[in-house]
């Protein structure tokens, strides 16, 4: 993931980019098995899709034949593809943290232009689960709840408001256990 976080800026994707990838990489290895040494390709191909569903001008194949330093060809690339989105049944469109984060930032009144310290540091939070195994128990909605929740109280602000509280349709003690693993990172 770590690599591939220097993909996704070398190749100034979208965020969401990064999140629908590490997802489908997640999602894929659920249900495959494959050797370590195929795990960057799964992460490449996972990215190749991943960019095609989110990019207005996605990387063609032949760029991640190249950042992958010529590792794995445009056909693995493209068959890997086939067997993750038949494997993954072509759902590609899962909820991420990401989007839930826009959400419970705008009601905590911490989404401006230019962003805030308070929404940087939640999204911070987010971005340091990505590679945390522990983290896949939590649903993307809590994440991003307990993300905004340490956020403001890290920055001395209320944690949990009734408006939060009603937007996230969690109560503050729903939300500990993850902010706790959160904090631990």
């Amino acid at each position: 993931i770590d690599w591939l976080v220097e993909v996704h800026l070398k190749f100034k994707l979208m965020p969401e980019t990064l999140y629908l990838t590490v997802n489908l990489i997640d999602r894929y290895l659920e249900k495959e098995k494959i050797k370590r040494s195929q795990l960057q390709l799964v992460g490449v191909t996972a990215m190749f899709i991943a960019s095609k569903y989110e990019e207005i001008y996605a990387p063609e194949c032949r760029d991640f034949v190249y950042i992958s330093d010529k590792a794995y060809t445009r056909e693995q690339i493209l068959k890997c593809e086939g067997d993750m989105l038949s494997k993954l049944n072509f759902q590609l469109t899962t909820p991420n943290a990401l989007v839930f984060l826009k959400r419970f930032a705008k009601v905590a009144g911490v989404l401006a232009t230019p962003r805030t310290k308070t929404e940087l540091l939640a999204n911070y939070f987010v971005e340091l689960t990505l590679q945390e195994y522990k983290m896949l128990k939590y649903l993307p909605s809590t994440i991003a709840a307990a993300a905004t929740y340490l956020a403001l109280k890290t920055m001395g602000q209320q944690p949990w408001t009734p408006e939060l509280q009603q937007h996230a349709c969690y109560t503050e003690a729903a939300i500990l256990s993850c902010v706790r693993d959160m904090n631990a990172l």
